[in-house]
């Protein structure tokens, strides 16, 4: 018999969950190499997603220096512990 479980996470949330979860495992296996999960880029629309802002709010933020985040050509990408760490510290979004 299947189990429907109902969350409030996001998609990305929801990946991420998964990612710890795995690389928790993987690592208490003894004798295997630790494992680092590499957290990759958000886009514009995770990143809004992840702050729980409206990307039109973040593009704001990106025009004015006040969020941090990288260029790949005409590509803005976010790196989910750099906007973590930027939450904690108290953005700077007035």
């Amino acid at each position: 018999m299947s189990k429907t479980i109902k969350t409030s996470y996001t998609d990305l949330e929801f990946r991420q969950l998964i990612r710890d979860e795995v690389q928790t495992v993987l690592n208490n296996i003894p004798g295997m190499p630790k494992v680092e999960v590499n957290e990759g880029y958000l886009t514009v629309k995770q990143a809004a997603e992840f702050i729980k802002i409206v990307p039109g709010s973040l593009y704001n933020l990106i025009s004015q220096n006040k969020v941090p985040y990288h260029k790949n050509g005409k590509r803005v990408l976010f790196k989910r512990s750099e906007l973590a760490t930027w939450l904690l510290n108290g953005p700077d979004i007035l």
